[in-house]
């Protein structure tokens, strides 16, 4: 007899550019504008990539960036 496994909703692992904008405003209270999303783009200290002509975020890269901008922060 064959189990049932239900299937599970996949966690979200992408952000979109206005996904990324309100995760950083509600989980960790920073207004970042879009200008600031596409100059850690340009610079490489944001990983991104363009999928059918859309900024995609993964959420561990934005996390990781973020702490990064802390720690440069307290090291000042």
């Amino acid at each position: 007899m064959d189990t049932f496994i239900p299937l599970q909703k996949p966690v979200k692992q992408f952000l979109n550019l206005e996904s990324l904008i309100e995760y950083t405003r509600q989980i960790y209270d920073l207004p970042i504008s879009k200008i600031s999303i596409y100059r850690a783009v340009k610079s490489g200290s944001l990983p991104s990539m363009k999928v059918n002509g859309r900024l995609l975020f993964r959420i561990s890269d934005v996390e990781r960036w973020i702490e990064g901008a802390c720690e440069k922060k307290e090291d000042s």
